[in-house]
């Protein structure tokens, strides 16, 4: 039922979906639709948490002691490799496209998905600042700027359905945006590879 859902969800948009036609693409009886969800809404919210849920678990959050170039590096082209996707923009349309009619499932989504990204890279760069690596007063402010460095214009390039970026110009436009975020928030003269004396801060 999850599968057909979510197919016909990105396929058609949350409003031109209904339940009968989940019913039949899984399968089942409409009443066992309902039996499991009483609504669309509940239904697409289920859906929400379980897309976020996954991508998250998809994202795995590296060690600073590989150097903190390369643990930037690492997180930037898996959080791409993940979020910036014609799959992922699609799940992202179909649930901004209801923003007035049904706030709380965009608020969902906001909550489950990008603002968990957004705690975790926090987090990360907050065990950075610990092991003298970076300095800032926010470290929530510090991980939107490295998030939309990382980038880019991608999630609208990607939104727009556009001739697909080449792997090797995806890779530059992570450096690059890494090489500026590090100018801005690097230590300076802080070593290449951090310290092992630091408690490590959880990221979930």
């Amino acid at each position: 039922m999850i599968a057909a859902a979510r197919k016909l969800f990105l396929d058609q948009g949350f409003a031109e979906t209904s339940m009968d036609a989940i019913a039949r693409s899984a399968c089942v009886s409409k009443a066992t639709l309902y039996a499991y969800f009483p609504s669309k809404e509940a239904l697409f919210a289920h859906l929400i948490e379980a897309e976020c849920r996954l991508n998250a678990s998809r994202l795995q959050m590296p060690d600073l002691d590989m150097g903190l170039v390369e643990a930037l590096r690492s997180f930037a082209r898996q959080f791409v490799d993940v979020y910036i996707t014609p799959e992922s923009m699609a799940f992202f349309q179909a649930i901004s496209s209801e923003r007035s009619r049904f706030p709380q499932l965009c608020q969902l989504f906001f909550d489950s998905g990008p603002k968990n990204e957004l705690m975790r890279v926090a987090a990360l760069l907050e065990e950075a600042k610990a092991r003298g690596l970076l300095t800032f007063s926010d470290a929530t402010e510090a991980a939107g700027h490295f998030l939309s460095l990382i980038r880019g214009d991608l999630p609208l390039h990607t939104a727009l359905g556009l001739e697909p970026r080449a792997e090797a110009s995806v890779a530059a436009m992570v450096d690059a945006g890494i090489e500026t975020f590090l100018r801005a928030y690097r230590v300076e003269g802080a070593p290449r590879f951090g310290t092992k004396r630091h408690k490590r801060i959880a990221y979930n």
